[in-house]
């Protein structure tokens, strides 16, 4: 099989302006069975892609900072928390469905940077993973009689 080199490449007006993601299902949230996949149906976040040339220029930004306010490495967790929070409020989340709140940046601002809404944090990090990226497609070979 050829795969066709347009479904590698990225859809950049996505990436920059955000696309709804949905989140069907998510890991370890029953305590009781930790690797099993919860349903988390009408869940889905309005993010901009990882790849988002601010978000990356922010995010290299804080990383020297955190390079140079911890020498040893070790960040504690609520400021690891603050610094990838603010950095999807800045940069990443746009809106959100399916949560019993409504979406609103000053919400935002104070969930996303509490420590103990990591789950939360990962859900729109792997969702900004996912902005602008195609499905594979593969050129289908004449068939020979």
């Amino acid at each position: 099989m050829t795969i066709k080199l347009a479904s590698l490449s990225a859809d950049l007006p996505k990436e920059r302006e955000g696309d709804w993601i949905p989140v069907k299902e998510w890991p370890g949230l029953n305590p009781e069975k930790p690797f099993e996949m919860t349903p988390l149906p009408g869940l889905s976040f309005l993010v901009r892609s990882t790849n988002y040339p601010d978000y990356v220029t922010a995010r290299q930004a804080a990383l020297e900072k955190l390079k140079q306010d911890y020498p040893d490495d070790k960040v504690p967790a609520d400021v690891q928390a603050r610094m990838e929070g603010q950095l999807s409020v800045e940069h990443l989340l746009l809106g959100w469905k399916g949560l019993d709140v409504e979406y609103s940046p000053d919400l935002v601002g104070t969930i996303l940077v509490a420590e103990e809404h990591r789950v939360m944090r990962q859900m729109i990090f792997w969702c900004a993973g996912r902005v602008g990226k195609k499905k594979v497609e593969f050129v289908q070979a004449a068939t020979k009689n």
